[in-house]
């Protein structure tokens, strides 16, 4: 028996599905690819999966991942992907399979890819707001409110703004890095609504997380 990770992607329709949604899509499939895995024990066995960072609904993602273990050391891990992806709908595609290297609490941080418009067409131009979004972030303080366990909380984002670049081209597009992890993830939609607030614009953003790194600064695999 060993310990493996499948990394896949999801896309399209499939944002909007739940992390609960994905756990039975992904059990669905595991079960008519005929993969055979560890289940747990006792009067009601079932297959036994994890998530080592659940995605928000309606981001899309680039580098998601679950684990589960083989009950065959011979499995050929490099066939999963296709036999996952033959009982996937699409939107979820599995693009590798190996064996786990670090835990999920080693991870740190994820990098998300970020657009966004106004909601009411011509109401602000992409470079006015590519401006308003730099000024925004090079303040020295963003105040926001975070839901925490003993309720909300002001919180400043400005330290956790581990990187933040704006992309070349027509649209609002930037490249984002905030913490992430069991101990502490900051969700980009934090950000995002604190400068809609600020510039008193309704914005749709589209939101893809491109990356999951270690405290190392390592990929997450």
């Amino acid at each position: 028996m060993k310990n493996v990770r499948v990394f896949y992607r999801k896309f399209g329709s499939c944002k909007y599905i739940s992390h609960l949604d994905t756990n039975r899509v992904m059990l669905r499939a595991i079960g008519k690819s005929g993969l055979n895995i560890w289940r747990t024990e006792g009067f009601n066995q079932h297959a036994y999966i994890t998530f080592a960072l659940p995605l928000s609904l309606g981001f899309g993602s680039e580098c998601e991942s679950m684990d589960f273990r083989v009950l065959d050391d011979n499995e050929d891990l490099s066939a999963i992907p296709d036999r996952l992806n033959s009982c996937l709908p699409e939107g979820i595609r599995v693009f590798r399979c190996a064996e786990s290297v670090h835990k999920p609490a080693a991870i740190d941080s994820a990098k998300y890819a970020v657009s966004l418009e106004p909601m009411t067409e011509g109401e602000i131009s992409f470079e006015e707001l590519k401006q308003k979004l730099t000024a925004f972030v090079d303040l020295p303080e963003i105040i926001v409110q975070k839901k925490t366990k003993k309720g909300m909380k002001d919180v400043d984002l400005k330290p956790y703004i581990l990187s933040f670049e704006i992309r070349e081209g027509e649209k609002a597009a930037f490249d984002l890095t905030l913490p992430a992890g069991s101990t502490l993830n900051i969700n980009p939609n934090l950000l995002i609504n604190a400068f809609a607030d600020s510039i008193g614009i309704e914005l749709y953003a589209d939101i893809t997380r491109v990356g999951i790194f270690t405290k190392d600064g390592e990929d997450f695999a």
